[in-house]
């Protein structure tokens, strides 16, 4: 019946289907238990050498990572005398492939099936959940880390490294080429950390003789990767320098996500300047409120009221998680942030509002209901009372015309 339940909680986690064996001999197994949708509708019943392949991977001591094509994975779970295939998995949310087919076409036709069906799950969810079941199977615990050392470090990826290292190394001095210097960095992060966005400016626009790493072949991508790194950089040194942890890291992962949406590569070069400035900007206004007193207790509680963004936030529940009364978090937070965590859980989601009702196509009501307001009056009410003015009054007047135009077919549409 355990075994039945976790199963279940597995297939309802990642939508992917298992199934049991029995291992009748070395090459031949027997279906006892299948979790999933129709059984015809997989790759394992449809291509006998598929399948073959599979069950092929050897008997291990841990969960095998089994990897189709990338991004579809399965993982098979030896407990003698029973075998388990979970999968598959897409770990990607692309929808085009190859040939212009998405990954289930695709996969479909190589494996001489009419249809596929192959659920989206992120990677490390499909291995914990594969981890929990080799658990149940076996009382083994294993971390992550371990299962993916144990399927993928192997001498010929360490070989691999250190050859490719020995290679670059040789074709930078063959060529006389020099990384930008150490000093140039430490210059910018040392700004950010502190806040002082005049020395970040002038780091950014030093002359060097060397030059940025190469982190792909193509250079569009190299300039996003290095754009990449350079922005998780500057948020490390933003969170030194006082910003708050959640904000920090949810900023750099819009800023990352929009890097991978440019497609030249001035843009990019841009968009990262801007941010590790931006990033700069926000420590140095941390910084000037000299009526703030760090406290660790309210720095962490405005991390919380950051993820709860999106929800109804209730004072009583704040006071829960951080483990104090009520009574002494309201007095704490007032005393430290001169005002009262309601009002500043206000001031925090019309800031928030106001940046979507600018740069997205969200919907008046949409937008009230994603920041945990009860109805759209109720959000308009608390936004006039803020901002001195409707939230559709302030759409009108500070929103980018591209947001504008799309939000008012996007209206027409609904209405016709």
């Amino acid at each position: 019946m355990e075994l039945h339940f976790i199963c279940n909680h597995i297939l309802r986690t990642t939508h992917a289907q298992i199934r049991e064996y029995k291992v009748v001999e070395e090459d031949r197994f027997e279906l006892i238990n299948y979790y999933g949708d129709d059984i015809r509708g997989d790759a394992i019943s449809s291509d006998a050498e598929f399948a073959q392949k599979i069950f092929c991977v050897g008997i291990k001591e841990y969960p095998v990572i089994y990897v189709e094509e990338y991004p579809v994975y399965y993982a098979v779970i030896y407990c003698s005398p029973a075998c388990f295939i979970i999968g598959p998995v897409n770990v990607e949310q692309q929808q085009l492939y190859r040939e212009g087919m998405t990954v289930q076409n695709y996969l479909a036709r190589q494996h001489r099936m009419s249809d596929l069906k192959i659920p989206y799950c992120e990677y490390e969810t499909f291995c914990q959940e594969v981890l929990l079941l080799f658990y149940a199977l076996t009382g083994k615990e294993m971390s992550y880390k371990e299962l993916n050392d144990k399927n993928f470090v192997t001498e010929d990826l360490l070989d691999s490294m250190t050859k490719k290292k020995s290679r670059l190394f040789f074709d930078y001095h063959e060529y006389y080429r020099v990384h930008n210097p150490y000093s140039l960095e430490a210059r910018t992060m040392e700004g950010i950390r502190k806040g002082d966005v005049e020395r970040v400016k002038k780091s950014l626009d030093e002359t060097f003789v060397g030059e940025y790493g190469v982190l792909s072949k193509n250079a569009l991508q190299s300039a996003k990767n290095l754009g990449i790194v350079g922005l998780a950089l500057a948020s490390r040194a933003a969170i030194e320098g006082g910003m708050p942890y959640e904000e920090a890291f949810s900023l750099n992962d819009s800023q990352i996500l929009k890097l991978e949406e440019i497609n030249n590569i001035g843009e990019v070069e841009v968009m990262i300047r801007q941010g590790k400035i931006h990033f700069a900007e926000i420590v140095r206004d941390l910084r000037n409120d000299s009526n703030k007193k760090k406290n660790p207790l309210v720095e962490e509680c405005k991390n919380l009221i950051f993820r709860k963004m999106h929800s109804k936030i209730a004072v009583r529940e704040l006071a829960e998680e951080l483990d104090v009364s009520i009574e002494y978090l309201s007095a704490l937070f007032r005393k430290t942030e001169g005002v009262c965590i309601k009002d500043y859980i206000m001031n925090q989601k019309m800031q928030l509002a106001e940046n979507l009702l600018i740069y997205s196509e969200y919907s008046i009501e949409q937008i009230g209901l994603y920041l945990g307001f009860s109805s759209q009056s109720h959000f308009g009410a608390m936004f006039k009372k803020y901002e001195n003015m409707t939230p559709k009054q302030y759409r009108d007047v500070y929103a980018k015309k591209e947001f504008q135009e799309i939000t008012k077919n996007m209206t027409n549409t609904i209405k016709s």
